[in-house]
């Protein structure tokens, strides 16, 4: 495997880290929304599982700045060793991993996005 392969990989890595960090401040602007004035029970409750959503995808960002710090230190010890070396590899494949948790920290969050977005709809047709 060459040595620059894993760095190839930063590109998509970055979008995707992009794209939670964004996600993150709309979340976080929804919360201050819901709290900047007296919030009812449904309000607080729906606050609250927000603020979990920020909280995986914090996790998941942080893996993914791990992820793409792992991929670039495969990619130099890679560069630096004549030969592509076994502490590469580890690098890479712990790399991998942390994309790998990652990404299920993000579909989870997607499917509990779904769920909080269903209580909403639900709430406002009980309250017409």
């Amino acid at each position: 495997m060459m040595w620059y392969l894993p760095i190839t990989i930063l590109p998509g890595l970055g979008m995707l880290i992009f794209s939670t960090t964004s996600q993150m401040m709309t979340i976080s602007t929804e919360v201050g929304n819901l709290l900047s004035t007296q919030t009812t029970g449904f309000q607080h409750k729906i606050a609250d599982m927000k603020i979990k959503q920020i909280q995986r995808l914090t996790y998941a960002s942080t893996l993914l700045y791990f992820a793409a710090g792992a991929y670039v230190l495969s990619g130099i010890v890679g560069a630096l060793m004549s030969n592509y070396t076994t502490a590469s590899h580890i690098t890479l494949v712990v790399g991998t991993l942390a994309l790998l948790a990652a990404l299920c920290l993000l579909v989870f969050y997607s499917f509990r996005t779904i769920k909080i977005r269903r209580l909403q709809f639900d709430h406002i047709h009980l309250t017409e």
